[in-house]
């Protein structure tokens, strides 16, 4: 395949993601599958309840379909999820695994939300400003005011850069609007297409940093655009332009928001969607195997021996986890040559804090990230082999976003960083056997990092303050999502996975399908809700 052929390719498959936001069942596909499904059994049986499991099934259920969702741990969600702890004095406190800001309000968000039957009931806090960094040269508060406010901002830090930013923002409208265009009108010569949208085809298959070198020549400046790297696992070296440029110009002109009730609220609504819809949620239980007829998947096996059969399976589990649980040489060789040289992406390192005093007038902030070095590529480095002194730290004030998030007079705070799994492998075999000795003292180690990197930053006094502590590892990860290395955004969204070359949600295996940050397009709760839809897709054409 040429590089133009490539090229091609990926902007098509880009936008056949994003056309599958806006697919809808051919009147009637839907109930004729239905009329296929044996009495009293099931269309599908989804492996793991998180965003993708959840998302796919409510919108089987929506449709008139039957799933049998099977979810390991005791509660729905996967990383959409949180827990309570207390402190000394009995009160508790709301700890958020993942959710810090997404775009739920934009048209495609809200279609997909509402095909799945649950955006009337989000009750969603919207975010005051895009974006706060804090890095050596002080703090930048970005506001939500589009590619236009960030265009101001850009030229009040940087402006003896004022004519190069004004060439590269005028470059990334143009290429929004190309892309608008493409999606509306599309384009019936092919041979135009560097022609007609030479801004879409320029970005196809280079990395963020290399449409950024194009230019621009300010290092800091870079940095500064792209100081969002953290939300997609990779810096700019590594991450796919456009996999950043569209979701960030999107985040920029709706706004984040956050769900009150934490994400938990949003796999909840799911959850009841699917039980009230016909289908069913059974949590406690791990799918151990997946199982064939004729070499389709034709249900599963659970690791209490328990078997369940349906028409079709699809996966919110890790893709290696998921093709692990077939039979040994089901996969057909060259599909398995693929998706061994797939990386898993960056896990995590949290630390949850309860605090006994409300800090919503010391720090204003919901949501700030610090970046001590001012190099995505040195922060990546450290956060991969664990020098969390160097790498970058992503934190949550939910007081400052949902008054009353915490009790009375109290706050409540995540910090978060990137973390390989790597730094955590010599604690892995005490772990699993219940010996956590040396691993609780490393993260004792990591909260005071943490704490005082925030202290000396954001909060003055805030070791003071804490109340409750909780932190959790790429171990933790790994034991609750069953994840490889703990990996929250599934494969890295490098430019060589992604669209053209990322996962299918349709595997090889007829009826088995990938519903997950693992597959087409990606990692996030945007991510993982698109790819449901698109398994979803998949599974009607297929069995109607």
């Amino acid at each position: 395949m040429s590089l133009t052929r490539r090229k091609f390719l990926e902007i098509m498959t880009f936008l056949a993601g994003s056309a599958i936001i806006g697919w809808s069942p051919a009147p009637g596909l839907a109930k004729t599958v239905a009329k296929g499904r044996k009495d009293g059994g099931y269309d599908a049986i989804v492996i793991g309840a998180g965003l993708g499991g959840l998302g796919c099934a409510a919108l089987m259920v929506r449709n008139g379909l039957k799933p049998l969702v099977i979810e390991q741990h005791t509660i729905p969600g996967g990383y959409a999820t949180s827990f309570e702890r207390d402190d000394d004095n009995g009160n508790t406190f709301k700890c958020e695994v993942s959710l810090h800001s997404t775009v739920a309000r934009s048209a495609s968000a809200k279609k997909m939300f509402t095909d799945m039957g649950i955006y009337d009931r989000l009750d969603l806090a919207d975010h005051k400003q895009a974006w706060t960094r804090v890095d050596p040269s002080g703090i930048v508060d970005l506001p939500n005011a589009g590619l236009a406010g960030l265009e101001t901002l850009l030229t009040q830090r940087f402006p003896a850069e004022q004519a190069s930013i004004a060439k590269f923002m005028a470059f990334w409208r143009q290429f929004m609007q190309e892309l608008a265009t493409l999606e509306s009108k599309g384009l019936a010569d092919t041979t135009q297409f560097p022609k007609v949208y030479p801004a879409v085809w320029f970005v196809a298959g280079k990395t963020l940093a290399q449409v950024l070198n194009a230019y621009l020549s300010n290092q800091k400046l870079k940095n500064l655009i792209g100081m969002t790297w953290g939300y997609y696992g990779l810096p700019p070296s590594k991450l796919s332009a456009f996999y950043y440029l569209e979701p960030m110009a999107d985040y920029l002109t709706e706004g984040g928001q956050y769900v009150r009730g934490t994400s938990q609220a949003m796999s909840d609504a799911l959850a009841d969607v699917i039980a009230k819809g016909g289908g069913k949620v059974l949590l406690g239980e791990r799918v151990s195997s997946i199982l064939l007829q004729n070499g389709r998947a034709s249900g599963v096996r659970t690791a209490s021996g328990k078997t369940f059969a349906a028409r079709a399976v699809v996966s919110n589990a890790a893709a290696p986890v998921t093709f692990g649980m077939l039979p040994k040489g089901t996969l057909p060789g060259d599909y398995a040559a693929r998706i061994a040289g797939f990386n898993p992406s960056l896990s995590s390192v949290i630390v949850w804090l309860g605090l006994n005093q409300d800090i919503t007038k010391i720090q204003p902030r919901a949501e700030f990230s610090i970046d001590l070095m001012d190099d995505p590529e040195v922060t990546y480095a450290a956060s991969l082999r664990g020098d969390f002194a160097k790498a970058g730290l992503g934190c949550m004030i939910y007081d400052n976003i949902v008054p009353g998030f915490s009790p009375k007079g109290a706050s409540t705070m995540a910090i978060m960083c990137l973390s390989g799994f790597e730094p955590w492998k010599k604690y892995e075999k005490d772990y699993e056997a219940g010996n956590k000795h040396e691993y609780n003292q490393a993260k004792d180690r990591i909260q005071q990092l943490f704490v005082s990197t925030v202290e000396a930053n954001m909060v003055p006094g805030l070791s003071k303050m804490i109340a409750m502590s909780e932190v959790s590892t790429p171990l933790t990860n790994r034991r609750f999502t069953g994840n490889p290395g703990g990996a929250i955004y599934g494969y890295d969204q490098t430019v060589d996975n992604s669209f053209l070359t990322r996962l299918e949600n349709r595997t090889p295996v007829k009826g088995l399908y990938l519903s997950s940050a693992w597959g087409n397009p990606g990692g996030g709760f945007g991510g993982a809700l698109a790819g449901a839809k698109g398994a979803f897709k998949n599974l009607v054409e297929d069995l109607g």
